[in-house]
């Protein structure tokens, strides 16, 4: 049986409580020293980017081809719109590469910065997984929603670089389509993948690609408080940076209850006030939320313990 790509994507974090009958159950396999596998995989995966070349299609669906004397073409390392950013894991400055076939248009006119995810969100996705021998290990021609906080670590890094586009709904046919969505390439070493986690699938210490689409996000509101994790989160567009935890208690303030540690909750703190009696009177929007006044020291309310 074949391994889905819903559940290899989650296996950094659930391989030794859910498997898949047959011969294609994830295992774990003995851990090698990370800079060691690392330096392998990025050989491959350096090896395979000056040795092939990609063609892409009005849909931004990508073939690789392997340069030969027949087959000629432009190694995909000499790309101008390849990048890499260098993620420090484990003791090793990974180098993740991908392309940026299209950043995305977005459909936020409004605030083109909240046409991308964040590390804690959920996208609406389409993917093909690829090992370096151009095997297919499995992929999603359908769009299918998938939660970045529960996938692998590359998937966390890249997607956040992306924008989504716009859809259109056809109500008589029920059939949705999308234009100006974020279209890449990623290349990731194992160990910001399944490392020494192995299936028939995917092998131990396998660096792997993924040709993907950004169709549509969701962000999440982990702890209910009205307010967006990646509002609750530093760094911009959450690809790099760490969580506010703004009252010390190991809590990060978006799975936090009680951001200040008042005995009040957030969710309470940043209500309005009621306008019409007996009509609920709604929350804040983040960037509006008041600060605690008087004797506040000038931090919005929700993050001011003095603010009762």
């Amino acid at each position: 049986m074949k391994l889905s790509l819903r559940l290899l994507l989650l296996l950094p974090f659930i391989f030794v409580m859910v498997g898949c009958p047959g011969d294609d159950s994830p295992e774990e396999v003995q851990v090698r020293p990370y800079s060691e596998v690392y330096a392998e995989d990025i050989g491959d995966i350096e090896d395979f980017m000056d040795t092939h070349f990609i063609t892409v299609d009005a849909d931004y669906n990508v073939t690789f081809t392997k340069i030969t004397g027949s087959t000629p073409g432009a190694p995909i390392s000499g790309r101008p719109d390849l990048y890499f950013k260098t993620i420090s894991k484990d003791g090793v400055d990974y180098k993740l590469y991908f392309i940026k076939l299209r950043e995305g248009l977005g459909n936020n006119d409004s605030d083109p910065n909240n046409d991308n995810p964040t590390k804690l969100d959920s996208i609406y996705a389409s993917y093909k997984g690829y090992k370096t021998d151009l095997t297919s290990f499995d992929e999603a021609s359908t769009p299918d929603w998938l939660q970045l906080d529960q996938v692998i670590q590359g998937w966390k890094e890249i997607f956040p670089l992306f924008k989504t586009g716009a859809s259109v709904t056809d109500n008589s046919t029920g059939i949705t389509t999308f234009s100006d969505f974020g279209a890449g390439i990623m290349f990731i070493p194992s160990g910001l993948a399944y490392f020494n986690i192995s299936s028939t699938s995917i092998p131990s210490y396998t660096p792997i690609i993924f040709n993907f689409k950004l169709m549509k996000l969701r962000y999440k509101d982990h702890d209910g408080d009205k307010i967006l994790s990646k509002d609750e989160y530093l760094g911009t567009g959450l690809v790099s940076g760490t969580a506010i935890d703004s009252d010390g208690d190991g809590k990060p303030n978006y799975g936090d209850f009680d951001d200040d540690n008042d005995g009040k909750l957030t969710k309470e703190e940043i209500k309005k006030p009621i306008i019409t009696p007996g009509v609920h009177p709604g929350w804040y929007d983040f960037a509006s939320i008041p600060v605690c006044s008087p004797g506040g020291n000038g931090k919005p309310r929700h993050l001011d313990s003095s603010c009762k």
